[in-house]
């Protein structure tokens, strides 16, 4: 069983997180996951983008960490971090909607070309790579939930952990895999298929 026992207060816990201290940032990342999500399903009314929402915020918590470094109130700069991403997001939805629309009733739809195929294999086959550098549970938890679709119940019972500890490796799965495509120069290559597995 998951034990997370508040052995520091936040202050410290964000001081150890800066340093790079992952269990620093698990305890966190237990204590307000709950209701980051809750506040993202409120305002979105969909628990698919609360959920990509939480991951984005904690992804980036996790990430840019040193920025934590002059924050005093950990809790408020989550939420407006949070609030941020959401308008965000419903402002994408809108600009997206409108641009598909127009797509529609404006120009026929162009099959990629064959080079920007090419990119997007090559980021594929990146990404199924980096992918193999990831801790072992990290792996297994991404590979479960992005390649085989299941749920986060699905996976907390098929790796016998918590649920809150399946979405805490899928985080930081992303984390990895989104630095490490960065540094390669490949996450400018493509937004196709194989960035869906960075969401």
């Amino acid at each position: 069983m998951d034990d997370y026992s508040p052995l520091y207060d936040e202050k410290t816990l964000v001081e150890r997180l800066v340093k790079g201290d992952e269990a620093a940032f698990d305890a966190l990342f237990h204590t307000y996951w709950d209701q980051v999500y809750s506040f993202a399903l409120v305002m979105t009314k969909s628990p698919p983008a609360a959920q990509d929402i939480s991951q984005e915020v904690f992804v980036d918590i996790f990430t840019k960490r040193n920025n934590l470094a002059d924050v005093t109130n950990f809790r408020s700069y989550l939420f407006q971090m949070a609030k941020f991403k959401i308008l965000t997001r419903l402002r994408r939805n809108k600009v997206e909607t409108a641009y598909k629309e127009f797509l529609i009733h404006r120009i026929d739809l162009q099959q990629p070309s064959a080079d920007a195929s090419l990119q997007e294999k090559n980021l594929h086959e990146a990404v199924l790579q980096a992918i193999e550098k990831l801790p072992p549970q990290q792996r297994t938890a991404f590979q479960l939930s992005r390649m085989q679709g299941l749920t986060h119940e699905q996976i907390s019972v098929t790796m016998g952990i918590s649920k809150k500890t399946v979405k805490d490796y899928i985080v930081r799965a992303i984390a990895f895999l989104r630095k490490h495509l960065y540094d390669e120069g490949l996450l400018m290559v493509s937004a196709g298929a194989a960035i869906t597995f960075l969401k």
